[in-house]
């Protein structure tokens, strides 16, 4: 069992998702703190199977723990009644619940989805009861590099001055030369 201690909202968060026989995923905050041994962690984000009767035992899910789609305590401004939605469709969202937030994104950006991230999970024991399968480390620096904005880059100047050819100065090759020298002034 894993020594993080994790608020017991989360864990009955991930122990309802399992109750429920929902195949998922565990990546984001949750992910991060257990391999880091602690750390800030604000909500569930999982990454759940995609095929119908896996999203049919999620909306299951989502009903018992009272959700609704919203983020960071505030329900969504357009009222969206998910049981009767194809979560699939929904995704990337967020649900409010009576625990804690849950994300849910059937494929994040940088991998495939669930069964990308499969392969390389290992499920880990936070409580008993509660063995979430969880993202391998460079799975989640990859959704981490991958949702991570673009680094902004110097733009090029809109016109380069010239650059001399051998380095031999020529005064024809100079605009304010070449006038000069066509000048009326004498």
């Amino acid at each position: 069992m894993s020594e993080l201690e994790l608020d017991p909202s989360l864990l009955e968060t991930l122990r309802t998702l399992q109750q429920h026989a929902v195949e998922f995923v565990l990546v984001g905050d949750v992910a991060e703190a257990i391999y880091n041994n602690g750390g800030f962690v604000s909500g569930v984000a999982i990454v759940p199977g995609a095929y119908g009767r896996n999203v049919e035992r999620l909306n299951t899910a989502l009903q018992a723990m009272d959700a609704e789609l919203g983020i960071a305590g505030t329900p969504a401004s357009t009222p969206v009644d998910y049981r009767r939605c194809d979560l699939r469709e929904l995704a990337p969202c967020s649900f409010l619940t009576r625990h804690v937030d849950v994300d849910l994104d059937f494929e994040p950006l940088g991998t495939d989805g669930y069964r990308d991230l499969f392969d390389e999970a290992k499920h880990i024991e936070l409580a008993p009861a509660v063995s979430p399968l969880v993202a391998a480390r460079e799975d989640l620096e990859r959704i981490g590099r991958s949702s991570a904005a673009p680094a902004p880059y110097a733009q090029p100047p809109a016109a380069l001055p010239p650059e001399p050819d051998d380095g031999v100065y020529s005064p024809a090759d100079d605009i304010r030369a070449s006038r000069s020298a066509h000048s009326n002034f004498g």
